[in-house]
């Protein structure tokens, strides 16, 4: 018998949770053969499973596996609608970001690249957030989904971290031994250090609102990891976002004080165990570099992005600043600047765009966190008056934990975009798929007021109900 058809027994008769205010509202019924698939796509994906085994790149696996997947994404929102809430403005915002980069298309600098990029890295890289919003419609999937995410980097900084230990993919990067990774889309140690770096802020915000010690022993070891990574892979652009989770954190910290206190006592213990090379690694983000000239070639490159820029406002079309940017100077590297990239690629228009679907996503998060504080509020005052139909209690219990987990996502996802905007101020990743991957948890937080907000007044109908047949 489903929640929504429990009998609770109150004195000498049956008190049915159902009759008393109306059916309980339950989720969408989950299929668990499409969920599975889903799961199965984002794991390979995350984990690079298509580089590992050739077979597997030969009969391009994560296509058919992720073709499957859209194809049941289809099938199961065409019987049943999405639920999004007030966070549908973000699906008007991504439309209008193709808008900007397919009218850029035929004009571009580089048409080739131009469309190579837009097909391999927008168009299936947003599909992740069709799948997203298809697939996880309760608290219990959007679980399943960010503990998938994370296995799939635990895994792959586990694999840097034995490499560490074996010294078989560390070797000598501008004047310092660099961690690297095992597979070729991490392989670059700011690729390892950023997407390392991208899960530590889930691991703070959900650790508490998991139970089971079990996952929360695996929150601390993907912790562990991706904090070798961050630290070993010796990218400033890492060092960097550490410091700006940090911040966040101490921000969205209710007791401030204890907070800055613990952070003070662990940066001095990890200062006293760190490897000379990476403070110095991590001191060269404003002074000398031991060796080669990065910061002179980024200087360079930004100059460069601003002449194009000044040239070209209205863009010079998609990834095709190393191709203009070679041709006008005949230098080749690209922006190493989010916000460059975005207006040289896009032109101004396209960073408006770029920037206001960002802070509607940010809002979005925030809206939706104080949603759900504000739901587990009215549930505590349920909870106090101490006139709860029996048994209700335990439902109430369950739905607070579910309220609390989304509260956290919505905290943790909007560290992730944070970080991934500081970040961007010494990293391109316009074309990278966090954007996809956070505007989708953005769109099922949304829907999921909404359905939580059912269920939390159906409890407060129910208690009225209740305590309303009491005094009759």
């Amino acid at each position: 018998m489903d929640e929504g058809q429990s009998l609770l027994p109150v004195g000498e008769y049956r008190y049915s949770v159902s009759s008393a205010a109306g059916r309980m509202p339950t989720y969408p019924k989950l299929n668990l053969v499409f969920f599975l698939t889903f799961i199965a796509f984002v794991t390979f994906r995350y984990v690079g499973g298509g580089s590992r085994m050739d077979i597997l790149g030969t009969i391009r696996f994560e296509f058919l596996l992720g073709g499957a997947a859209v194809v049941m994404s289809f099938i199961k929102i065409s019987g049943q609608a999405v639920e999004l809430g007030a966070a549908k403005r973000i699906v008007w915002l991504i439309g209008l970001l193709f808008v900007a980069m397919i009218v850029q298309l035929p004009l571009a600098g580089d048409p080739a690249e131009a469309q190579r990029v837009f097909m391999d890295r927008v168009f299936k890289f947003a599909l992740l957030t069709f799948l997203i919003v298809a697939m996880v419609e309760s608290p219990k999937t959007l679980k399943l989904f960010l503990g998938a995410f994370l296995f799939s980097i635990f895994y792959i900084t586990l694999e840097s971290t034995q490499g560490l230990i074996s010294g078989g993919l560390v070797w000598e990067n501008q004047g310092i031994p660099r961690l690297h990774g095992a597979v070729p889309m991490y392989r670059h140690p700011n690729s390892l250090g950023s997407v390392a770096m991208g899960t530590l802020t889930f691991v703070a915000f959900l650790f508490f609102p998991v139970r089971h010690w079990i996952l929360r022993i695996g929150l601390l070891a993907t912790a562990s990891t991706s904090m070798i990574c961050v630290i070993y892979s010796g990218s400033r652009t890492a060092y960097v976002g550490l410091l700006a989770l940090v911040l966040w954190l101490f921000f969205q910290s209710d007791n401030k004080a204890r907070y800055f206190a613990v952070g003070a006592i662990v940066g001095i213990i990890a200062l006293s165990i760190l490897p000379e090379e990476y403070i110095g690694r991590f001191k060269s983000i404003g002074g000398e570099e031991a060796e080669g000239n990065s910061k002179g070639a980024r200087i360079q490159i930004l100059e460069d992005a601003m002449t194009i820029l000044q040239e070209n406002p209205l863009g010079i079309g998609v990834a095709s600043f190393p191709a203009v940017r070679n041709a006008r100077f005949g230098r080749s590297q690209d922006t190493h600047n989010l916000y460059l990239e975005v207006a040289t690629n896009l032109g101004v228009q396209g960073l408006v765009i770029f920037m206001t679907l960002v802070g509607v996503m940010m809002m979005s998060f925030r809206h939706s966190a104080l949603a759900f504080r504000s739901q587990r509020k009215r549930l505590v005052g349920l909870v106090r008056q101490k006139q709860l139909p029996p048994g209700a209690l335990k439902h109430i219990r369950k739905h607070d934990q579910d309220l609390s987990f989304c509260y956290s996502a919505a905290q943790a996802t909007a560290g992730f975009i944070l970080v991934r905007l500081v970040v961007g101020i010494f990293g391109m990743d316009l074309y990278e798929i966090y954007w996809w991957f956070a505007s989708g948890v953005a769109l099922v937080l949304g829907g999921l007021v909404v359905s939580t907000n059912r269920k939390t007044q159906f409890f407060e109908q129910l208690t009225f109900n209740f305590n309303q047949e009491k005094s009759i």
